[in-house]
């Protein structure tokens, strides 16, 4: 009765409180808060047994959260005074008032896994993720089953604000449950008569007998955020391995600490691939790391996800294809050359586990560039595992990741039918090895982990504890192993990494074990869930998956292919990093901005559209210009296929085109049968016969016959012109030799009359008598005795 007095005091004082902030404009965000505060004088709250009905909120379906532990620990001594913490967070968009805060225990003690179950579930428990946003179930708050311990004013709270109120409990409250090996504590938030948010936790009892039945095997991933990034660049790798950068607070959290670290690939080839140009933390985080005691075993490059090419029937899964494109010859002369870990010195790369392995930092040797076998090697201790991203493997793939290597697979609990309430983590899978992961220390291990408040953290470590207390209470048989994973996004809160683990390793109710030890514990069989992934999701990483096949083939135009698709393929990996499950629509977002950057790289080498074209010989060369947008000379083959038979070509041309530039080439055709529209389809093939860019239409007038027509008439005028030339020429000899033939018979005849003056007497007139028909003839014989000139054979004829 005390108690109960004590508590309608308090509530009373509640509600005068909450009258006063109602009148100051610091309402309830619901609609019955001014009636809860009239209500409040009236109907002080009471005990559980004793209390009235009370009315719900709307605010608990929308964001506050409360939080009940103890003050300096995550474990409670029933034979000692409990101080706790209630913590009260508003994340919703209004204020909510003054109150008041019921703190409740359970009323019998926890000692099974079931009890534990009926407890956390009278209220809804709310769990931040790795960016600190804080998922809601959405269910209404219920008035707590169990004896009042505590009530205390809770004060007015602001959009947003985080409240921790301190409480003090006597021992005796507690100390009929000093046997029990976990108690329940629970809290609950009122303004007036109005149950705004409840919540429930529990603890291990420090009384509660150790145990060494259970062992659990951790693992971590050590990863950056998602993005398109197939390589860190130098300015993140300075960022994120500087003294309070993102990987060095998670090498810090998990180093030497019993917990197996699975690493990104990509995070050790950005930092080789840099060489003497790596920044000076970036090296030394490699070195730590390979100092690193730890089991290691490799995710896939960039985290991609495994499980989604297993469910789109790849040939196999997607590896880098080179580094070449990223690697500058001037930091690797061996000068000033980042640290590099030689597999052969530190043990190789193998699938034999290895608890220590040992590597050995040495430089790489001078002036020669890296492999991709080498940027990629790291002497892990195992790398036959596969973790694919919780909840998403579906029939069969456990057969394709076997066929890939990676014949373990680490499977969260939801994929899997659930068996005994404690079993081994080791089990057959539909013919196949994995090891599924505890949800009962799964959940708690997470929530630790990515906790923002202490008051957060030292709960949901309690509430790890408290399972585990349980687990070795329950488990009186053979020793089991059991696996609890970390989140994709642990390193967010590294620090909560580290408490959470030291937490675990002062457990007595359980061992850290090695993932070895789990992986080799008798196996349980268990049936699968199938779990595929959205539809949605597999058809935008077929969409990556095909960009990146087209941009390979594509490359084959350039004279060492790796420099294009190298980076791309990498990228497509980036793409496909589980991270990006937890923001699905900056996924989708990054995809569309993936696939047209890789759309545009296809069209970057085409052929220039070109205005109609008239054919009028027979034989020409069909002029085409290519473009080449790309920053590397490409060698292209360039043919052209005619739409009839009116042009025949007769050979393809091969033309190199310098970078971003653009080049003209004639393809050689010939006029076929008749003249006509035709239409010239152009197309371009690398030198390995693979397509590149679209093809062009050139639409082509053939007039062929003009060309003989036009020789005829230029032959006719021709022979018109010289024949005519000729003839005059002719004319104009005969001319020529017909004047010389009749001076010379003039001269002849006034000679031959000289000569008969001298020779004969002077007659006169009379006896002068005509010449005889010889005498007539007789200059001509004389002048056809004289040598015949050129050409006079013409003349006769």
């Amino acid at each position: 009765m005390r108690a109960i007095a004590r508590r309608r005091a308090i509530a009373g004082f509640s509600a005068a409180v909450a009258a006063i902030a109602a009148l100051t404009a610091v309402p309830l965000a619901v609609s019955a808060s001014a009636i809860a505060v009239g209500d409040a004088a009236a109907n002080p709250v009471s005990s559980a047994h004793a209390a009235p009905p009370v009315r719900t909120s709307a605010l608990s379906t929308s964001g506050v959260h409360l939080r009940v532990a103890p003050t300096v620990s995550t474990t409670i001594d029933p034979a000692a005074p409990l101080t706790l913490e209630v913590e009260v967070e508003n994340a919703t968009a209004e204020s909510i008032s003054a109150g008041g805060l019921r703190v409740v225990r359970s009323a019998e003690a926890i000692d099974d896994a079931a009890e534990l179950d009926a407890w956390l579930a009278q209220a809804p428990r709310s769990t931040p993720d790795a960016n600190g946003t804080t998922e809601t179930t959405e269910a209404e708050p219920h008035e707590l089953e169990g004896i009042e311990v505590a009530a205390v004013a809770s004060d007015a709270l602001a959009p947003g604000a985080v409240d921790v109120v301190s409480i003090t409990v006597p021992a005796e409250t507690i100390a009929d449950l000093a046997g029990a090996p976990v108690l329940g504590l629970g809290v609950e938030l009122l303004v007036g008569d109005t149950l705004v948010a409840s919540a429930t936790d529990a603890y291990a009892s420090r009384a509660a007998p150790a145990t060494e039945s259970l062992s659990v095997a951790l693992t971590y991933p050590l990863t950056v955020p998602a993005s398109a990034a197939g390589l860190l660049t130098a300015e993140d790798l300075a960022t994120w391995t500087s003294p309070f950068g993102l990987l060095t607070r998670q090498l810090d959290a998990v180093a030497g600490r019993q917990v197996a670290v699975a690493v990104d690939p990509r995070i050790i080839a950005s930092i080789r691939v840099l060489g003497s140009a790596a920044p000076g933390t970036a090296v030394a985080w490699l070195g730590r790391l390979a100092d690193l005691p730890n089991e290691i075993f490799p995710l896939a490059y960039a985290d991609a996800d495994v499980a989604a090419q297993a469910q789109l029937g790849l040939a196999g899964l997607l590896t880098p294809t080179g580094f070449s494109d990223a690697l500058d010859p001037e930091n690797f002369t061996g000068a000033d050359g980042a640290a590099e870990v030689s597999p052969e010195d530190a043990g190789g790369a193998t699938s034999t586990p290895s608890p220590t392995p040992t590597p050995t930092p040495t430089a790489p040797v001078p002036g020669e560039l890296p492999t991709t076998d080498a940027l990629l090697s790291w002497p892990y201790t195992r790398s036959d595992i596969a973790w694919p991203a919780d909840d998403t493997i579906a029939a069969g793939n456990l057969g394709f990741l076997g066929a890939a290597g990676l014949t373990t697979a680490i499977l969260a609990p939801g994929n899997v039918a659930p068996v005994e309430q404690w079993s081994n983590a080791a089990s057959n899978i539909d013919g196949s090895t994995a090891v599924v992961a505890d949800s009962r220390i799964t959940a708690p291990l997470r929530e630790a982990s990515a906790a923002l408040t202490e008051t957060a953290w030292r709960a949901a470590a309690g509430l790890l504890g408290a399972e585990l207390a349980i687990g070795g209470a329950e488990n009186v048989g053979a020793p089991l192993t059991l696996l609890a994973t970390f989140d994709r996004g642990a390193g967010a809160q590294s620090s909560r990494v580290a408490a959470t683990l030291d937490e675990l390793a002062a457990s007595p109710w359980i061992e850290l074990a090695p993932l070895s030890d789990a992986i080799g514990a008798p196996p349980f069989e268990r049936g699968l869930i199938t779990e595929p992934e959205s539809d949605q999701r597999l058809a935008n990483i077929d969409r990556i998956i095909r960009a990146d096949a087209d941009v390979a083939a594509f490359s084959t135009v350039l004279d060492d292919p790796r420099v294009l698709a190298a980076p791309v393929r990498r990228e497509a990996l980036a793409m496909l990093d589980v991270a990006w499950l937890d923001d699905r629509e900056a996924w989708d977002t990054a995809v569309g901005e993936w696939l047209l950057r890789q759309r545009n790289t296809l069209g970057a080498v085409s052929v220039v559209p070109s205005s109609p074209i008239n054919v009028v010989s027979t034989e020409t060369g069909v002029p085409t210009t290519i473009l080449n947008g790309l920053p590397y000379p490409v060698t292209v083959v360039v043919d052209v296929d005619p739409s009839n038979g009116r042009l025949i070509v007769e050979d393809q041309a091969t033309v190199t085109v310098d970078p971003e530039s653009r080049s003209t080439v004639r393809v050689p055709v010939a006029a076929g049968i008749g003249n006509g529209e035709v239409t010239l389809t152009v197309t371009l093939t690398s030198l390995d016969g693979v397509p590149v860019g679209s093809p062009v239409m050139i639409p082509v007038n053939v007039q062929a016959d003009w060309e003989g027509f036009g020789a005829a008439i230029l032959g006719v005028v021709l022979v018109v012109f010289f024949g005519v030339g000729v003839w005059r020429n002719i004319r104009r000899l005969r001319r020529q030799r017909a004047a010389a033939a009749a001076a010379a018979a003039a001269d002849a005849d006034a000679a031959a009359a000289a000569d008969a003056a001298v020779d004969e007497p002077v007659t006169s007139d009379a006896e002068v008598t005509a010449p005889s028909d010889d005498q007539v003839a007789a200059p001509s014989e004389q002048q056809t005795e004289q040598p015949a000139e050129p050409g006079d054979e013409r003349r006769d004829g």
